[in-house]
């Protein structure tokens, strides 16, 4: 009998949703996170000082500042990100991230809430079905996405926190920006004394806390990251974060690769096969299935693991299975084939048609992967607390340890 073969294809009826102005502004080039009400004389929520003062210097208000963000152990980034300028996909974002890159918090992209962790340079999103289907996920597992865990690209993500976010990238990034202006000039921000800093470009702009002199607020149009090429549009206040702040983000991190990443799917690569899959039995009934995998839509990233699970089938004599897996790279394929022998023997001989049955799943995270996870994620833990403490903290230790 011809094997049969059931594969998932795109779901009838389901159109991706259209991306939603709710948090964007309309400007000639599309949609994008509006900057221009930050620009001097923009308006927008910032009030001036009840009176103007002397403007001071930018440079040495920048160097300090961006001395103290390289410092940080873990910060919290509050506001909208943009996957580029003029991007239409503007994010609600609210994150803890740590140094080391380690990530957790939320994105919401039209309505939509998902909870985000970077762990290890892995990014793992969990949402509603409707995320995914916003991002144009297809794939054949995409019924197990909804609600649990899975691993996600930069683009679905809508930027990558641990690269761009981490204290002493992003203190890197903005100082490579430069300044438009020689002269800082004093700004009531939502009801702080701070020093605005024009910085090169048409609307990047930095707000300098006057009190801590720390990095209150960023407006940048590209923030790249070192070494890449291209980078988010970002409107963010940022903030140290404390110990307990820190303690409770690996905590929480290590805790989800430990129990959930294991059973999570990887949404960076549409599975799907290559053609139709083949299926063979000889006598016993012994019965092979192969297949080719490949990237069903052509802009996956990364390396995905793949898994064939396969059932043959007779109403007499019932059922067996088997299973191969491997790891699919974006753009390429990937062969997989498993057999399973019924090995009945008869002092007739026999005819058994079998069925055939082949199901395709990715797995975000394999459990040798999870303990090379959890090794890095204890060690940079470690390492972010020795250096623990934000310096208000570490201050008051050294007055209560010299009474």
């Amino acid at each position: 009998m011809a094997p049969v073969s059931h594969t998932r294809g795109r779901r009838g009826g389901r159109a991706v949703l259209a991306a939603a102005g709710a948090v964007v502004a309309l400007g000639s080039a599309g949609c994008s996170i509006d900057l221009s009400h930050l620009r001097p004389g923009g308006g927008g929520e910032e009030e001036p000082s009840p009176e103007a003062a002397e403007p001071v210097a930018a440079a040495p208000l920048v160097e300090e500042a961006l001395t103290s963000l390289a410092a940080y152990p873990a910060l919290t980034a509050t506001g909208q990100v943009a996957e580029s300028v003029g991007s239409a996909d503007v994010r609600d974002t609210s994150l803890t991230v740590a140094d080391s890159g380690t990530a957790s918090g939320t994105v919401r992209a039209n309505g939509i809430e998902a909870e985000l962790i970077s762990a290890d340079s892995k990014l793992f999103i969990r949402a509603a079905e409707d995320f995914w289907l916003d991002q144009g996920v297809f794939s054949p597992d995409f019924d197990d996405f909804d609600g649990n865990w899975v691993r996600a690209s930069t683009a679905q993500a809508g930027f990558d926190p641990g690269t761009t976010l981490a204290p002493p990238e992003l203190s890197t990034a903005l100082g490579e920006i430069g300044l438009d202006s020689e002269e800082a000039v004093e700004e009531n921000l939502d009801g702080t004394l701070t020093y605005r800093i024009d910085l090169a470009g048409e609307h990047n702009q930095m707000w300098i806390n006057a009190e801590t002199n720390q990095v209150q607020r960023i407006a940048i149009e590209e923030l790249v990251p070192e070494e890449a090429e291209s980078g988010p549009q970002v409107r963010l206040d940022l903030a140290e974060a404390d110990t307990a702040a820190v303690e409770e983000l690996y905590d929480g991190v290590i805790a989800t690769t430990e129990e959930e990443l294991t059973g999570s799917r990887d949404a960076r690569i549409e599975v799907g096969w290559d053609g139709s899959p083949s299926m063979a039995c000889e006598e016993g009934p012994d019965c092979t299935w192969s297949g080719t995998v490949r990237d069903a839509g052509g802009d996956g990233s990364g390396t995905v693991t793949v898994r064939m699970d396969v059932t043959f089938s007779n109403a007499d004599i019932g059922e067996q299975t088997c299973d191969d897996s491997g790891s699919l790279e974006a753009g390429s394929t990937l062969e997989l084939s498993c057999g399973a022998n019924y090995n009945i023997v008869s002092a007739e001989q026999q005819t058994y048609p079998i069925d055939g049955e082949a199901q395709l799943s990715t797995y975000g995270l394999t459990s040798g992967q999870q303990e090379e996870t959890l090794t890095e994620l204890n060690e940079q833990r470690a390492t972010t607390l020795s250096g623990g403490g934000s310096p208000s903290e570490e201050a008051e230790e050294g007055e209560e340890s010299g009474n």
